[in-house]
């Protein structure tokens, strides 16, 4: 869920919970369809970015988003546009259908058999896993890797395994060779580290 959690904190960033993004809500509790393809249009590569970090394949990730889609529509009557969050409300949506896919036993029968975009191995270098590319975020990709240089080494290091190489909690930990504890640490401090300074940049360069 690290990985997940990163392109979340970056995509707060970009979706603010402008007025917009509600009205297409409201809209959609209303049965227009538009509404729900324009709000399409706006996440989709961001919750792609999302669902891949955490199934770990394309083709699971596109029906999954296909999915999230379905839920808001047939949730939409639950949320409170003039209370609510909408940025917050679809990600959770999107995080709960991606845990509930990778625990089903469908999903697990089928890792044992299918490739994954975890195989072969997968370097740090991102060459073959890289769901920030595949969000609305590539074009700030430069900017991430700046603002990860600028984060404590032991922290970037936790971050970086995670991130590129798709590793849980428990596997950077013995992979690293560190306690559990120290894992989820550096993870916490490093990860609000990085969205105060992703913040200074983006509402300048915004």
């Amino acid at each position: 869920m690290i990985v997940f959690n990163f392109i979340a904190v970056l995509g707060a960033f970009s979706h603010r919970d402008s007025g917009n993004e509600r009205a297409l809500v409201k809209r959609i509790k209303g049965g227009d369809t538009k509404a729900l393809e324009e709000l399409y249009e706006l996440y989709k590569s961001l919750l792609f970015g999302m669902i891949l970090s955490i199934v770990k394949k394309r083709e699971e990730a596109e029906d999954l988003l296909q999915e999230v889609f379905m839920k808001i529509w047939e949730k939409a009557h639950t949320f409170d546009e003039e209370r609510g969050n909408v940025y917050s409300w679809i990600v959770t949506i999107t995080r709960n259908k991606s845990i509930d896919r990778i625990r089903s036993k469908g999903y697990k029968t089928q890792q044992k058999t299918s490739t994954s975009v975890n195989e072969p191995a997968l370097t740090l270098e991102g060459d073959n896993f890289d769901p920030l590319e595949t969000t609305i975020f590539s074009d700030r990709s430069e900017l991430v890797k700046r603002a990860l240089e600028k984060i404590p080494e032991e922290q970037r290091e936790v971050i970086k395994v995670a991130y590129y190489g798709g590793m849980t909690q428990s596997e950077i930990a013995e992979h690293l060779d560190i306690p559990l504890g120290t894992v989820k640490t550096r993870t916490r401090q490093g990860m609000i580290k990085l969205k105060n300074i992703l913040e200074d940049h983006i509402s300048i360069d915004g």
